[in-house]
């Protein structure tokens, strides 16, 4: 099953948690080349910054592969062995958040070099994005406070969403956070 797909550098690179090859790319979105990941992980997210591509997994040795040009992998270690859902870059920073773990929010400046981060609760984190210099991640479960922000990646603020939702994905566009879940929408521009 195909779970992420980013753009750069000319390329659109998925990533499968299942099936041979878990990789596939793409120079126009209407063609696509299966290629192979690092280990057989089920990697879940994939981003582009800084010139290289980065995704992580939710199980494995290596829950991290990096790569310059989406077609070749290299594995590398996560901070934590955790269920790794989602990774972003921004601000010079890639960013990856956690459903499970002691520290659930992991940090790396270049993708190969990851450090653990506390998120703010023990939520199952499922979805982290970047826009108008704030991460923002949102969870499956837990309290009102099912968002968190950050302007540094680092130390990250709980927010209230009002009500308790299965919040699954969240994205920033034209100076608005937009998140979704079954049946609900939430905005914010965050100020």
């Amino acid at each position: 099953m195909w779970r992420g797909v980013t753009y750069g550098n000319g390329l659109f690179v998925a990533t499968s948690n299942s099936d041979a090859n878990r990789v596939m790319t793409s120079p126009d979105g209407i063609t696509w080349t299966e290629r192979t990941g690092a280990p057989a992980n089920s990697w879940y997210s994939v981003t582009y910054g800084n010139g290289l591509f980065v995704a992580v997994a939710s199980d494995g040795t290596n829950r991290v592969m990096t790569s310059p040009n989406g077609i070749t992998w290299t594995a590398q270690s996560a901070s934590e062995e955790n269920q790794w859902y989602s990774v972003t870059y921004g601000n010079g920073l890639f960013v990856a958040i956690a459903g499970n773990g002691t520290n659930r929010v992991m940090t790396s400046t270049n993708g190969i070099t990851w450090t653990a981060r506390s998120a703010t609760h023990a939520d199952t984190w499922l979805n982290v994005t970047y826009g108008d210099g704030l991460f923002v991640a949102v969870s499956l479960d837990g309290t009102s406070q099912q968002i968190m922000t950050s302007s540094d990646g680092i130390t990250w603020t709980a927010r209230n969403t009002g009500a308790s939702h299965a919040w699954t994905s969240v994205t920033y566009g034209n100076g608005l956070f937009v998140a979704v879940e079954l049946g609900n929408i939430m905005t914010s521009n965050c100020n």
